[in-house]
């Protein structure tokens, strides 16, 4: 089961509406699709998704896998995760969401060479599913309840506000209507995605507090840790670290620091699903509960997260993982992931349990 070939393309599949969040401008949702092909005829998929404002974006990644992680990799087994990590490491430094895809499509030829879906591969499953939590990005009062509308038609439970946008009055004002629009008890959390100022973060974070937000999501700037760490001492609401945690390393250093009290993991961040699983095992050792969050993959990368998350018993909060079924007009998988009751479901089969529609990665194809 040695690996003969990896190809790489990108694709733009179509969306919705665009955002705007605190760190930046969301227009389009680029990903690079890995396709690795075995000596034995299997073949394993994998999805990168980055986001340029974020951490990296699509074209640098599929130079990365083309150039140096590709040729690293071809010649050694699936079954050996680690030695491809390692192996990967060795021809680039991070790069974590190229080595992310690369790590994803091997994940899914070993499971379907054992016939066993990837969770069976990661400890097996302690949960079959997780909650859907939207992020609401129109910046707009009118706008945001028409949306939310829509969801709560659509059976959604969770709700996540991006904020950090706008002035503190009118953030303020948004909040009042979206939790009297829609209840006490409703799940709402607030990300600033590192939109606060550091001078007045502090005052609109109580401000929102009384909404009674489940948590507030990176207030401040990635690096500042002293920050998030004086929020956390400061609020009621859990502080949850996001881009402050790109890296396993990175992962460790907030923990260390206590700059948060919940963590976002999302499987591009770390460099793929073992590492992952070794960032939640820090976050577990510590007490600290983990968010299973997503970019804006399509459902192969969407279905890999929920192998993680539905496999890893700390992940206690779901999830970004809407984009595939809500966010996108149109998937690269044939058969949806199946969402039951503001629920997304892991699937079953051998691998990652998805089919790639191949000729919609050809249509949405950046050439």
């Amino acid at each position: 089961m040695k690996i003969t070939r990896i190809e790489t393309v990108i694709t733009r599949p179509p969306i919705r509406h665009s955002g705007m969040l605190g760190v930046g401008a969301l227009e389009n949702v680029d990903s690079v699709i890995v396709r690795l092909q075995t000596d034995d005829g299997i073949e394993g998929v994998g999805e990168s998704s980055p986001w340029p404002v974020f951490a990296d974006n699509a074209f640098s990644i599929k130079e990365t896998i083309d150039r140096y992680l590709a040729p690293a990799v071809i010649g050694r087994s699936v079954m050996d995760i680690e030695t491809i990590l390692l192996a990967m490491d060795a021809v680039h430094y991070a790069a974590h969401f190229a080595k992310a895809g690369v790590e994803m499509a091997a994940l899914d030829a070993a499971g379907k060479a054992l016939g066993r879906p990837v969770y069976d591969l990661l400890g097996g499953l302690v949960r079959d599913r997780v909650n859907l939590s939207y992020s609401v990005t129109n910046q707009d009062i009118a706008k945001d309840l028409d949306e939310i509308r829509w969801l709560l038609d659509q059976g959604f439970k969770v709700l996540k506000i991006k904020t950090g946008v706008l002035p503190a009055r009118i953030e303020i004002e948004r909040f009042a209507a979206i939790r009297n629009l829609v209840g006490d008890d409703f799940d709402i959390r607030v990300d600033f995605n590192q939109g606060g100022k550091r001078d007045q973060v502090l005052r609109l974070c109580r401000e929102l507090e009384k909404y009674n937000p489940t948590f507030i999501e990176q207030p401040v700037k990635s690096w500042d840790l002293d920050g998030m760490r004086a929020l956390a001492q400061a609020l009621d609401a859990p502080i949850m670290a996001d881009e402050s945690v790109l890296s396993l390393e990175q992962g460790f250093q907030v923990v260390k620091c206590e700059a948060a009290d919940i963590v976002s993991i999302k499987i591009m961040k770390p460099g793929g699903i073992v590492r992952s699983k070794k960032l939640a095992a820090i976050c577990e050792a510590a007490g600290i509960p983990c968010y299973a969050g997503a970019m804006w993959e399509s459902g192969i990368g969407i279905a890999a997260s929920l192998h993680f998350a539905c496999s890893t018993p700390i992940v206690r909060y779901g999830s970004d993982f809407y984009i595939c079924n809500f966010l996108m007009t149109d998937d690269l998988i044939r058969t949806p992931l199946q969402v039951e009751n503001g629920d997304i479901l892991v699937p079953h089969g051998p691998g990652l349990g998805i089919e790639v529609d191949w000729e919609a990665v050809e249509r949405y194809r950046l050439r």
